[in-house]
């Protein structure tokens, strides 16, 4: 297997090559925004980062540089928070989809650790699919995380995976365990909005249901995290982070052969 997989180390004549043999693309993403005095800023994208290379070194599949920018509107009104516009995201990653298209490029999965880019990303994959330039996929690392490593995680309090919790935490405090500040991490809790108890930081308690509203993240809770870590380990995170690995690299293998650009 070539293990030349990192993109930018190609030439110009190996790219093509990549392209004609069905190479499927994998484009790190994620954000550097405030996760709260234990997190890194970059931590959404490290991981993506760090589950492209594994998956490009197992596949063949070649890893795009990582797009490290994503939209953190909520975090805005904290220190280290570092975001692009819903629209400036989407004409990124437009014009790297674009560009990979018009090299040859049939298929790009995209390792998305940041929901709040999930939507751009979707709206761009149907329009792509429609015109059959180029077929995307996304995968989800702390989703995958919390299917496939669940008993790990299993005991937890509910406040665990919040803003800058789990299965993010720990899975960082396995790729990353001289930077995160477990002994500086906040309190759990989110602090009321308009009077009304927060459920999440877009869905408050309302009269027996809930409704949405948009508060700043300070509004709710000034650390810029709110999460329960008490039992956040490297050591369940080298678990999760082993079963996102297989099942990306597994996905990879099935992605190259199926026919996305079919109607």
């Amino acid at each position: 297997m070539n293990k030349k997989t990192f993109l930018p180390h190609l030439t110009n004549e190996e790219v093509a090559e990549a392209a004609q043999r069905g190479a499927v693309l994998l484009l790190p993403i994620g954000t550097v925004e405030s996760n709260g005095p234990h997190q890194l800023l970059g931590c959404d994208y490290l991981v993506s980062e760090r589950l492209a290379q594994v998956v490009a070194e197992r596949t063949g599949a070649l890893r795009m540089p990582t797009l490290h920018y994503g939209v953190s509107e909520l975090h805005d009104s904290l220190p280290g928070t570092f975001g692009l516009t819903d629209a400036l995201f989407g004409q990124l990653l437009e014009a790297l989809m674009t560009a990979a298209a018009r090299n040859g490029f049939q298929r790009a999965l995209l390792f998305n650790c940041h929901r709040h880019n999930h939507q751009p990303i979707e709206i761009l994959a149907r329009a792509m699919r429609r015109a059959k330039r180029i077929g995307m996929a996304v995968i989800d690392p702390l989703e995958v995380a919390r299917d496939l490593a669940a008993a790990e995680f299993r005991g937890d309090p509910p406040g665990a995976i919040g803003h800058g919790g789990e299965p993010l935490a720990s899975l960082m405090c396995h790729l990353y365990p001289d930077d995160v500040r477990l002994d500086r991490q906040a309190g759990p809790d989110l602090d009321p909005f308009l009077g009304l108890a927060a459920l999440s930081s877009t869905r408050f308690r309302y009269q027996g249901s809930k409704v949405g509203l948009f508060p700043d993240a300070r509004e709710i809770n000034a650390s810029g995290a709110w999460a329960d870590l008490t039992h956040t380990s490297g050591q369940r995170g080298a678990v999760a982070f082993e079963r996102v690995c297989d099942f990306a690299e597994a996905f990879v293998r099935d992605f190259a052969a199926m026919p996305i650009m079919a109607r």
